[in-house]
């Protein structure tokens, strides 16, 4: 936790009763050494030599902390009140007369005088009265009683412990809670529930918030006494990356019913799919109800891969509706089972609450929740919005996908999906309105090269270069490494050729033949990162890495991540956007939809206009199932490795 945290009175306030002594007696006016060596023990104060600037900084720690706890309180004006320097009251206190009514009751409490007999009494002995001095004497007097009120609330509170419903402003650095409030998070309540709705990576939800501050946060609120007042504990989830989470050190999660996760949703019996009508004889699986199977068709895609997260997402989604709202196994629906689900899915987000009662028996809000929520937060919910066209056809295709498998392995009798015929195959074309033309394409590169030419530029240029050249997805980029760069030679030619092993959807391995420019901009792109050419890195390092901090590092092996890499572009694109709103409004509002999956689009498009063959487009892409590359002879990587070169004019971002 950084120290000016605690220097500046924010998260730890660690005031004792000593403090508050010393800080009264600085408010009566009496010397600072002397308060120093009576109330703090100091090796300096039991020497006898007690420094002055010592006992300064010890008063503006004090009057720091008093104004954070002021602040924690609510207290706005008490926190004003107490940073007043007792002299500014003090020297007008002394130089004023006597109020008239302290005057009368001192010297005429019998009141034996008229009003004027008493005035000119007061004159005789004080002169003629001042209004003003009389104002300022009694706001001080105010002033200085308002101080010792504050003070004595504050030494009552201030070893209180957080609560739920303190403001972030009273115990976290003045700098992040202002942050934190411009972000919603008002009290420790919001802050709490916002760690556990998203996740470690929650401070992305916060502007100007990185990793550092958000784990010093954390750090705070899993203290013991922290975590024991609040009484919130935060979880596993919340404190450690996804990745670096084991599965053993994950507590099983209790299984429940309603609209939870897959992973915690409890099936009731009747519903479990154990005796469905469409169960099916001998089944090769030894699942025994219908959530084992679906794990168990789950199971045969790689880990964490991008596959299983969509093939889960939607296998999740139609077992809930099933149970939930259909009130049906999984391995008991019927065609017109799979209809409804098909309109359920259409009508989703589409309807007000009102027509959607006379459909549905669960409101649609139930199934819709906030975007970007941790899957295992209370708020996570499996929609985050209506589903476009595109989305509900995709998930269709997967679910029939999962019940032919399923029918496949004898788990179940027959697929209800099947009735759908156009469903039976998904279409795999480009869309070519997602892409950029030959003149948007010159846009981009005019205003490349209006950029700043440090290692983030030449970071930008080089991934431009190689998803504009090569047409692979997010992922695949992220997954290069300087290994899969691999040369080899045309027949009836010397000069060496490179190609890029990319290994793509299902685990398959295409290989990317690279033109001349996309060699020369990997070349220059791994001179600025140290080496001399692009064959001296060693064979793990990325092929896209990040940019290191520290600027006398030379060598950076950190790969850049694919959401880091979609964010790199989908920030330059939106400059793109903002550069040419006045000149052209039209291109600019395209530009401010253009993310990383339009350059592979781009890819196709611009092949095509230079004459590649649609083939060869295709297996570029990966779009056809390859099993391995050594099945392709000579001739036709030849015929390949030729036809990217005709990209080279376009592909140019000089």
């Amino acid at each position: 936790m950084p120290a000016n945290w605690i220097s500046r009175g924010t998260v730890l306030v660690q005031l004792g009763r000593h403090h508050f002594a010393f800080f009264r007696g600085y408010l009566d006016g009496l010397d600072l050494r002397q308060l120093s060596e009576r109330y703090i023990e100091t090796n300096a104060a039991q020497a006898g030599a007690t420094d002055l600037r010592v006992a300064k900084s010890l008063l503006g720690w004090i009057v720091d902390q008093l104004t954070v706890a002021a602040r924690r309180t609510g207290n706005a004006a008490g926190a004003r009140v107490i940073r007043m320097a007792p002299e500014k009251l003090a020297a007008r206190q002394e130089g004023a007369s006597p109020d008239l009514d302290e005057f009368r009751e001192e010297r005429d409490p019998h009141q034996m005088f008229s009003e004027r007999e008493l005035l000119e009494l007061f004159e005789q002995e004080y002169g003629a009265t001042d209004p003003g001095a009389q104002r300022r004497f009694k706001r001080n007097k105010r002033l200085r009683e308002r101080q010792a009120a504050v003070l004595n609330q504050l030494e009552a509170l201030v070893q209180a412990d957080p609560h739920l419903d303190d403001g972030v402003a009273g115990w976290l650095d003045p700098a992040i809670a202002n942050r934190l409030v411009a972000a919603r998070i008002i009290t420790l309540r919001d802050l709490v529930d916002t760690i556990e709705a998203h996740g470690f990576r929650w401070y992305t939800k916060v502007p100007r918030i990185g990793i550092k501050a958000a784990g010093y946060i954390v750090e705070w609120l899993m203290l013991p006494e922290t975590a024991d007042a609040l009484g919130v504990t935060l979880s596993i989830r919340s404190i450690q990356p996804r990745m670096q989470i084991l599965p053993a050190s994950v507590p099983a999660l209790p299984r429940r019913p309603g609209i939870v996760p897959i992973e915690q949703f409890e099936v009731p019996q009747a519903l479990s799919g154990a005796t469905g009508s469409n169960r099916a004889e001998r089944s090769s699986l030894s699942a025994r109800n219908d959530l084992e199977a679906i794990n168990v068709w789950l199971s045969r895609r790689k880990p964490g891969s991008h596959t299983l997260r969509a093939y889960r997402k939607e296998a999740e989604r139609f077992l809930l509706w099933s149970v939930l709202e259909a009130r049906t196994a999984l391995s008991s629906l019927t065609v017109e089972d799979c209809i409804a689900y098909r309109d359920f899915l259409w009508r989703l987000g589409r309807e007000t609450d009102e027509q959607w009662k006379q459909h549905f028996r669960i409101a649609q809000a139930d199934w819709i929740g906030p975007r970007g929520i941790d899957r295992f937060s209370s708020r996570w919910r499996p929609f985050e919005s209506a589903l476009s066209e595109s989305s509900q056809r995709t998930a269709l295709v997967i679910l029939q996908g999962m019940m032919q498998w399923l029918c496949d392995q004898n788990y179940l009798h027959n697929n209800p999906f099947k009735a759908m015929p156009h469903l039976a195959a998904r279409n795999e074309g480009m869309d070519i309105t997602r892409a950029l033309t030959l003149e948007d394409w010159s846009v981009v590169k005019r205003y490349l090269r209006s950029m700043q030419k440090d290692q983030r530029y030449y970071r930008l240029r080089f991934v431009l270069a190689l998803a504009y050249s090569t047409g692979c997805r997010l992922s695949e980029l992220a997954a290069l490494h300087r290994r899969d760069l691999i040369t080899f030679v045309r027949a009836g030619e010397q000069d060496a050729q490179w190609e890029l092993a990319v290994l793509g959807k299902g685990g398959k391995t295409r290989r990317v033949q690279l033109n001349r420019l996309i060699v020369a901009e990997i070349e220059s792109y791994f001179q600025t990162r140290g080496y001399r050419t692009f064959a001296d890195a060693p064979p793990d390092a990325p092929l896209i890495a990040s940019v290191p901090r520290d600027k006398q590092a030379v060598r950076v092996e950190t790969p850049l991540s694919s959401g880091r890499i979609y964010k790199v572009l989908k920030t330059f694109f939106e400059d793109v956007a903002n550069e040419i709103q006045a000149e052209d409004p039209a291109r600019a509002a395209k530009f401010g939809r253009v993310s990383t999956h339009w350059l592979r689009h781009t890819f196709a498009t611009h092949g095509i206009h230079a004459g590649m063959g649609l083939e060869t487009i295709r297996d570029l892409l990966g779009h056809r199932s390859l099993t391995t590359t050594s099945i392709y002879i000579t001739t036709e990587k030849d015929k390949r490795s030729r036809e990217v070169e005709k990209l080279e004019a376009l592909g140019s971002l000089d």
